[in-house]
């Protein structure tokens, strides 16, 4: 059984890695500390909704958006055509959304 520091600990180090969400449902943790990481999942997942409606017609794919367990994504990692980049993100622009290009 884990002590209160070691549970402490554990979700110290499961922020950091995203994994947060899954160690609170794991543990069967409820609070706003929860209900926080929930409604930010539930937030991401509205965000991927908008877009596929806004990118239909489009080549694109959304990752790192599942992994074998629950987290809480910083961002939402999408891929477009080279070729509809620009009409693409007037799509995105257009339902309120910035694209932001870190990587070439």
């Amino acid at each position: 059984m884990e002590t209160g520091s070691e549970i402490h600990l554990s979700m110290k180090l499961a922020s950091k890695n995203k994994v947060l969400l899954h160690l609170l449902r794991v543990l069967d943790i409820h609070g706003s500390l929860r209900e926080s990481q929930e409604r930010v999942m539930r937030n991401i997942a509205e965000v991927v909704k908008n877009l596929s409606k806004a990118l239909n017609g489009h080549d694109y794919a959304f990752f790192k958006l599942v992994k074998p367990i629950s987290y809480v994504p910083a961002d939402i990692d999408l891929l477009i055509n080279a070729y509809q980049v620009k009409k693409a993100a007037k799509e995105v622009m257009g339902v309120g959304y910035w694209p932001v290009v870190k990587d070439p």
